[in-house]
């Protein structure tokens, strides 16, 4: 029943993140800065989070702390950053994509658990898919080239925060509205004020329509739903299990942001998606 009940989290996380890269991506598009999409996440996220205040135990203040730092704004700064700059496949393939070896690593350096020779494979085989997203980029040979690569670079750090945000999950287990709310909050009062005093904004300048489609999306739907699924299924099949079962995420977004977006997949990049598939796929039956 616990893997039952984590496997329907997963699946609905996946659903959200796929959409949460379409949306995001839309908004680096658009007028919103970076900056104004973070601080919509936690300005939106926080009002809830204050709702739901009463009804959880806060954990230490170090483990808010940590929460806020790498599954709160380093996160959400580096990924809003470089949706102005790479398009959604790369994203697909470099936050879900990437997510299974950042974990893998970090979890053998930090605390020595080493992939099982069937989930070496898996990773090989998503680090494969990664690999020809890299070269798709360089291949390109435009004046855009620099910019998606520092796109790329800001996505591998947003994967990078978010497995470390899944191994504090794992070390120290809390309920996932609990997760939620001391993250959220903990990254608003981190960031809102620095974001109003010193961080260029076009807030002002912005259609209501898309400040709003953002702060609902990012600020309910991917901060509060997304996360109590995330840190729920984490706490039933584990953090390799999850995050192996994320990358399924990429195939889902970048084939929608081709018709969502108006942006073809270059045969590079359908290759890497595959391989990412393939190895999300093995990695979780190894993991099961």
């Amino acid at each position: 029943m616990n893997n039952r009940t984590g496997l329907i989290a997963v699946f609905f996380t996946i659903c959200i993140w796929a959409g949460f890269i379409l949306v995001s991506r839309h908004g680096g598009k658009g007028i919103l800065t970076g900056w104004d999409v973070t601080a919509l996440r936690f300005g939106v996220g926080a009002l809830i989070a204050i709702f739901f205040l009463p009804r959880v135990v806060m954990p230490p203040l170090k483990v808010v702390l940590l929460f806020s730092l790498f599954g709160g704004v380093g996160y959400a700064v580096a990924v809003y950053l470089a949706f102005r700059m790479a398009p959604a496949a790369h994203a697909a393939i470099l936050l879900p994509g990437a997510l299974p070896f950042t974990t893998a690593v970090i979890a053998w350096l930090w605390l020595k658990h080493k992939p099982s020779p069937s989930q070496r494979a898996a990773l090989a085989l998503v680090f494969f898919g990664i690999t020809l997203t890299a070269i798709d980029t360089l291949a390109r040979g435009t004046h855009l080239t620099g910019m998606q690569i520092l796109g790329d670079m800001l996505f591998l750090c947003g994967s990078s925060s978010w497995a470390i945000f899944t191994l504090l999950l794992r070390r120290h287990p809390v309920p996932p509205l609990t997760a939620a709310v001391s993250t959220t909050l903990g990254s608003a009062i981190l960031y809102l004020p620095v974001w109003w005093l010193f961080l260029p904004s076009t807030l002002n300048q912005a259609p209501h329509s898309e400040i709003a489609m953002q702060a609902i999306y990012q600020g309910i739907l991917v901060v509060f739903v997304a996360m109590m699924l995330y840190a729920f299924a984490v706490r039933r099949l584990g953090p390799q299990t999850v995050t192996l079962l994320m990358a399924i995420v990429p195939g889902a977004a970048a084939l929608a942001a081709v018709p969502v977006l108006n942006e073809p997949l270059s045969l590079l990049t359908l290759a890497g998606l595959g391989s990412v598939t393939l190895g999300a796929l093995l990695g979780a039956r190894a993991s099961g």
